[in-house]
């Protein structure tokens, strides 16, 4: 494991989508960004260029490749896709607003109220499984980079499902989290956190920065 330790990576989420701001459920429907979304994805990746970075990887929805694509271009390497990436399914809540869900669900509405981590919301993905299936793509990406950083570029809820996961949380807790669109969160998943008989392995080093986005009027999403 030598060099593992300070493996890094930067956990990015897509730029504004069209259901971002129209404040839709977006599940694994695809959605594009908007033009704001754009612009956060240019310069989320001109404020990259004087970092070195072994890989790009990207969740296969329309709104992360986008991304990734600006990051991309700005740093000269490829944006592989890997579709264990893809955010939480939301079945047939995708596509609504919270009023709408709760209107044509009021059942999973009132378990989905206490964030019940087991809850498949319209028949889709429950957070204990979609925290499962990215922790485990993740950390095989981190694998493959010893020592050096990699960017993921993917969604909202999965990378608070994941931040959770490293700090030990119940996933009922990741609404606790801010990850906005554009925003950069830095965690070393190998690096002890809790020595012993039992220890802990997982850092972050920091969660939603968005000093990229200079502009106020740039930043969008909680």
């Amino acid at each position: 494991m030598a060099g593992h330790e300070t493996t890094e990576l930067w956990l990015i989420r897509h730029g504004e989508s069209e259901a971002n701001a129209d404040g839709r459920l977006q599940g694994q429907s695809d959605f594009p960004l908007t033009a704001r979304g754009h612009q956060q994805a240019r310069s989320l990746g001109e404020s990259l260029r004087r970092k070195t970075f072994a890989s790009l990887y990207t969740s296969d929805l329309q709104r992360a490749a986008d991304t990734a694509d600006a990051i991309a271009r700005a740093l000269d390497l490829p944006a592989v896709q890997d579709p264990r990436l893809r955010e939480i399914d939301t079945g047939d809540w995708s596509g609504l607003t919270a009023e709408e869900a709760r209107e044509r669900f009021p059942e999973e509405w009132k378990r989905w109220e206490s964030r019940d981590p087991d809850l498949r919301r319209g028949g889709g993905e429950s957070y204990r499984d979609a925290c499962a299936r990215v922790t485990l793509c993740l950390m095989e990406l981190a694998a493959r980079h010893p020592g050096e950083r990699v960017l993921v570029v993917f969604h909202g809820a999965v990378i608070r499902a994941y931040l959770a996961w490293v700090m030990d949380l119940p996933l009922s807790r990741i609404f606790h989290l801010t990850v906005s669109n554009a925003s950069v969160s830095r965690v070393r998943p190998f690096m002890s956190a809790i020595p012993g008989d039992q220890p802990r392995s997982g850092r972050i080093l920091c969660i939603n920065d968005l000093a990229h986005l200079r502009d106020p009027a740039m930043v969008s999403g909680g």
